[in-house]
């Protein structure tokens, strides 16, 4: 069974400041909270080996003692990610979802339906502003036909506003416009996940036209994004 990331790229490094690492713990907790309900793998939440036990039940999140536990980890290193996880020990139900400066990270290999992947980036995209926010996994991965670029993956959020015709293959879009993002969230293929050759063509020919576009971002961070 495949593995996949929910990747997001922040446009600028996060800063770290207290406030500002408390504005990003309040943020990660709704993220939590609202996604507890999409799917059954989403309902409990631990700080992932907080303490060397195995497994990791003792800070559940959200609560004010996971909060003061990654609030100070954060202070120690500015680099620190706060990393959570579900606590099924069962890899097919098993997510992990991490934040840290860069953005973030879910990770989960039980194929969900579309509708609930675009609830999850709906949510994702309500409390942090993202240059891109894209489905990867080892097939997307290995048909990039730009290195240079972001994986182009068949769910993914690009910040601008796409035509329904621009693309070559298109299943859905929704439109995104909130106090943190405008764009497109854009699905290529309502088996999202099938990793087919009719799948990996409709990819890399809406990968051309998007990278054309301007919307895929390099993989390279920009000369400014460490700059305060």
């Amino acid at each position: 069974m495949s593995e996949f990331f929910l990747s997001a790229r922040v446009p600028k490094y996060l800063p770290n400041t207290d406030d500002a690492i408390l504005e990003q713990l309040e943020k990660f907790e709704k993220i939590i909270t609202e996604i507890s309900d999409i799917d059954p793998i989403f309902n409990t939440w631990f700080i992932n080996n907080p303490v060397g036990s195995k497994p990791p039940y003792d800070y559940p999140f959200p609560s004010e003692k996971a909060k003061n536990y990654l609030f100070n980890i954060r202070k120690k290193s500015q680099d620190e990610l706060f990393p959570l996880w579900n606590g099924s020990l069962d890899d097919e139900l098993f997510v992990s979802f991490y934040l840290d400066r860069l953005g973030s990270v879910m990770t989960f290999e039980k194929v969900l339906t579309t509708e609930q992947i675009i609830q999850i980036f709906k949510v994702v995209l309500n409390h942090f502003k993202y240059d891109y926010l894209y489905l990867n996994s080892l097939f997307f991965g290995m048909l990039n036909i730009y290195p240079h670029r972001l994986p182009t993956t068949s769910i993914c959020y690009v910040p601008v506003s796409i035509a329904t015709d621009y693309l070559p293959h298109l299943y859905k879009k929704v439109d995104v416009d909130n106090q943190y993002n405008k764009g497109t969230i854009l699905v290529f293929d309502e088996n999202w996940g099938s990793e087919t050759e009719e799948l990996k063509k409709k990819v890399q020919e809406n990968s051309i036209a998007l990278i054309e576009l301007g919307a895929i971002p390099a993989t390279e961070l920009p000369e400014n994004f460490y700059d305060e």
